[in-house]
């Protein structure tokens, strides 16, 4: 295991949520996530940069020979990676992979570890597809290229009727041999191309119905007289609220409810039903698609968001599930021996389906799932982590 890796493992059991500064100790850790620049500078390091590592134009000079060797045009913003802490674009990760002569696996976990980010290829785009046919079969940027000007760049969209999910295009994309047999391939079969994350979209639509339907997961909760509410309190007789009717809880009510958040506290953020601000503390990456009422709204109603958006949200759901359930049949949010590890492999299943990377220890935002389900108490534990920067956010704009 990398050191970076291994830093980040750390706090995972040496803060607890009952520390006085638990949230001071939270954030500190959102500093020991490496920005793209630090990032890169270990990846250029392992391919062959022996510069040293502060010396900024030695580092951009080397990337630039990488990209001019591969015959592409270096990105112009490659000094603000570490003058100006800039973040990369999805298409200039991809660059990255093609200059330094990456292939298909190296790839994917160029994506895990350097961009950290979002997952790689998404086979169900042209673009993409075509990526991941080149990068696996040793091809330029140019026959990239080649190949995206001669073939349809995407198939009608769709949301219902009969799909092809990714893991047959990949299938079919790997029993090509040449640039020719994929543009001819591309052309004739682009209405294969024709949906978006199919399976993570039903997957969270399951989730969903699990958590908020009739006799859902939040609502056997709210029923349980032994589960106890960060929003109970018995020194004022508060106890927690749930609006649901026959058809379950409805939406931005089961968002906070997960998250355990009280409506009229979030309200006196003064946002639009979003807790955006409470999120302005942590890491760029976490606050970044974080799941959303409208995101949820737009998947359940089949519109197209962004890959993170829906890799957030279904990685929200599986843990919130998982752990909903196992504590409404032992009336106890205490976590047994090994349910951590169930949990993380759990989820990890649900992001393979769907064509994601497993979580991810460098990942700020799975290092929060990571941090919770290793708790003894994870589904409170992390459902406090937002209570309590909820309380600070409001006690700092009093």
């Amino acid at each position: 295991m990398s050191t970076y890796t291994t830093i980040l493992q750390r706090p995972l059991d040496a803060i607890s949520w009952e520390d006085d500064n638990f949230i001071e100790e939270l954030l500190e850790v959102v500093q020991l996530f490496r920005p793209f620049s630090v990032a890169i500078s270990e990846f250029i390091t392992e391919r062959g940069y022996i510069g040293e590592a502060e010396n900024i134009e030695a580092k951009v000079s080397f990337i630039r020979a990488a990209f001019s060797k591969a015959n592409m045009d270096a990105p112009r913003e490659v000094r603000e990676w570490f003058t100006l802490q800039q973040p990369v674009k999805r298409d200039t990760a991809f660059q990255i992979c093609f200059a330094f002569g990456l292939d298909g696996s190296e790839t994917d976990e160029f994506f895990r570890r350097i961009y950290a980010r979002e997952r790689s290829f998404n086979c169900h785009q042209v673009q993409e597809a075509i990526y991941y046919f080149c990068l696996n079969n040793g091809l330029t940027w140019a026959d990239a290229m080649d190949i995206q000007s001669r073939v349809p760049l995407a198939g009608k969209e769709k949301t219902s009727g009969d799909v092809v999910y990714t893991g047959s295009i990949i299938a079919e994309l790997n029993d090509l041999e040449s640039k020719d047999e994929m543009i001819t391939w591309l052309n004739e079969n682009i209405d294969k191309f024709t949906t978006s994350n199919v399976t993570a979209y039903e997957t969270i639509r399951r989730l969903w119905e699990l958590t908020a339907g009739p006799n859902g997961l939040l609502i056997q909760e709210h029923e349980s007289p032994k589960l106890t509410s960060i929003l109970d309190d018995s020194a004022t007789d508060r106890t927690k609220k749930l609006n649901f009717g026959v058809t379950g809880v409805k939406l931005y009510d089961a968002y906070l409810a997960i998250l355990q958040l009280d409506k009229k506290d979030v309200k006196r953020l003064e946002t639009d039903r979003s807790i955006k601000p409470i999120l302005e503390k942590l890491h760029d990456s976490i606050q970044d698609s974080f799941p959303d009422r409208q995101g949820i709204d737009l998947i359940l109603r089949g519109e197209h968001v962004s890959y993170e958006r829906v890799r957030k949200w279904l990685v929200l759901l599986t843990f919130y599930t998982w752990w909903a359930r196992k504590a409404i049949e032992k009336e106890d949010y205490a976590a047994d021996s090994g349910d951590a590890d169930r949990c993380i492999a759990t989820i990890n299943q649900y992001l393979i389906e769907s064509g994601y990377p497993e979580l991810y220890v460098g990942n700020p935002y799975d290092w929060i799932f990571f941090y919770a389900a290793k708790n003894e108490v994870p589904l409170f534990a992390f459902r406090y982590i937002w209570n309590e920067l909820l309380v600070d956010t409001l006690e700092e704009h009093q």
